[in-house]
């Protein structure tokens, strides 16, 4: 096998056991908080999570070195908020929290990310995000509008100040997406766009007045992400050819929530308008080869990640999974243990589609309240 090839295998290898053993032997022992106290369920979840997220971040840095360039305005861990970004690869999500951890490692803790559905379904990671409450979505408008009510009223009730991280294009800029972004844009008498695609306004401006109505979105964060020295554009390519990008670059903007128009049309007309301006940001950063000029208050952070942070989150997950799997293969017991967790897991995917549902109804029924949208 090449190295190139070995270092992807590796990667997705250690990030699939931590993952898997970090479900069932952090996570799942808390589980009964869910029925006891949801709200401190949410508190330890979040945090557990959120320190499993530190090790993929330090196996970009260890394994492939990757250099994230990080500019613009801080994120506000303390506040409510929506995060946009353009969708260049299907892998924008995970480079992100690096850039969070250079800005401020708790918000590791706070950032929430709307994924593709099908991921709550892979053993071990999709689990971990259904605890960690993430948002799925299905790319069918009517059923995502659902999902986004149910979440963000959950959040709400949580006593937590959450960073949902959207992608208003939908998928990843892939040649089909291009296509069909063209082919809309030509229908509309828009400008066909090279770096970006034409944004889904409706789910955009859903979420948006939904926030408000619920009084959970204090800011909203534009993001820019480019890739200056190629990048990778799935899972696939990481774990067959073990290619990573040599560099990332986000730049952050902020804006007020009394920024972003009330009506839902001009709503629409702003975001259109960020998502032209983030064209011509691109085109220049691709044509020129020059970072992005820092957004708001102009802030960089240093290129060298330094701190024992990467350190000790690489050293516990590496040395907790090798313990935890030494006590599987030798323990009879715990393979029972192992073998319920997982089961466990599976029960909540069948019977409510997923734990972050299975947590809303509990917390439906334990505080008595009636959470909007939810199915169950």
């Amino acid at each position: 096998m090449e190295l190139p090839s070995a270092r992807g295998t590796l990667f997705c290898v250690l990030l699939f056991v931590s993952s898997l053993l970090g479900s069932i032997f952090i996570l799942m022992p808390f589980a009964p908080l869910v029925y006891i106290a949801p709200r401190l369920w949410r508190f330890c979840a979040d945090r557990f999570v959120g320190y499993w997220l530190t090790f993929p971040a330090s196996l970009c840095d260890f394994i492939f070195g990757v250099q994230f360039h990080v500019s613009g305005d801080l994120i506000e861990r303390g506040a409510p908020a929506l995060i946009i970004m353009n969708h260049r690869t299907r892998l924008d999500w995970l480079f992100f929290w690096n850039a969070l951890y250079k800005m401020d490692p708790w918000l590791l803790i706070t950032e929430k990310i709307s994924l593709k559905a099908p991921l709550k379904l892979i053993p071990g990671a999709g689990w971990a995000m259904g605890c960690g409450a993430y948002m799925f979505l299905e790319r069918n408008l009517e059923n995502d509008m659902h999902v986004m009510d149910t979440m963000i009223t959950y959040y709400s009730y949580t006593n937590q100040n959450y960073q949902l991280l959207l992608f208003p294009e939908g998928t990843d800029r892939g040649a089909r997406a291009a296509f069909l972004s063209d082919i809309y844009a030509e229908k509309n008498s828009l400008p066909k766009y090279k770096y970006v695609l034409h944004p889904r306004t409706a789910g955009f401006i859903h979420l948006l007045q939904l926030m408000r109505r619920r009084k959970y979105i204090r800011y909203v964060y534009d993001v820019t992400v480019g890739y200056p020295n190629g990048m990778v554009n799935s899972e696939v390519e990481l774990l067959m050819k073990g290619r990573f990008p040599k560099e990332v670059h986000f730049d952050i903007k902020r804006y007020d929530i009394s920024e972003v128009p009330l009506d839902e049309a001009d709503a629409a007309a702003w975001l259109n308008k960020l998502w032209r301006e983030k064209e011509r940001r691109l085109e220049h950063f691709y044509t020129t080869n020059e970072p992005f000029a820092p957004s708001g208050a102009r802030l960089l952070w240093p290129v060298e990640t330094k701190g024992i942070g990467y350190y000790c989150a690489f050293l516990f997950w590496i040395i907790s999974s090798c313990i935890w799997i030494y006590f599987t293969y030798t323990m009879f017991l715990v393979k029972v243990y192992v073998v319920l967790s997982c089961l466990f897991y599976m029960f909540c995917q069948k019977r409510y589609g997923g734990f972050e549902n299975f947590a809303v109804e509990v917390m439906q029924r334990r505080y008595g309240i009636a959470i909007k949208g939810t199915r169950y």
